[in-house]
């Protein structure tokens, strides 16, 4: 079962007109659904709300520069888990690379030239 919340009491508790997310969805960046005539906003979505609501109070932008900037976070968390996996793969060849060293030609017992 999704949870919702009234538009109404969003924008009251935040002190905003119901007019600038109306804005946000028509531009698609909030799913509205109607309750018993009412529009609601699911409570999974009112975090990245609050996070256009900065956007657009702190930095006064657009909702085409929100969305712009919301699409490029998306990217650099998406590059984020990217690199991670990518560094955990290396560091598991790393640490394969090392234990093959290690069990390598000495450990069977030849002989071998390092070099100088």
């Amino acid at each position: 079962m999704m949870n919702y919340i009234a538009i109404e009491e969003f924008c009251q508790h935040y002190g905003v007109e119901v007019r600038l997310i109306q804005e946000f969805a028509n531009f698609g960046l909030v799913r509205l659904h109607t309750n018993q005539d009412r529009q609601v906003i699911p409570a999974s979505e009112v975090k990245q709300l609050e996070r256009m609501l900065r956007l657009a109070l702190d930095l006064d932008l657009n909702p085409e520069g929100i969305d712009v900037i919301l699409n490029m976070r998306q990217e650099m968390q998406r590059l984020r888990r990217k690199t991670q996996r990518l560094q955990n793969r290396l560091r598991r060849l790393e640490q394969e690379r090392h234990w093959n060293l290690l069990e390598g030609p000495q450990s069977r017992g030849f002989i071998v030239d390092v070099g100088e």
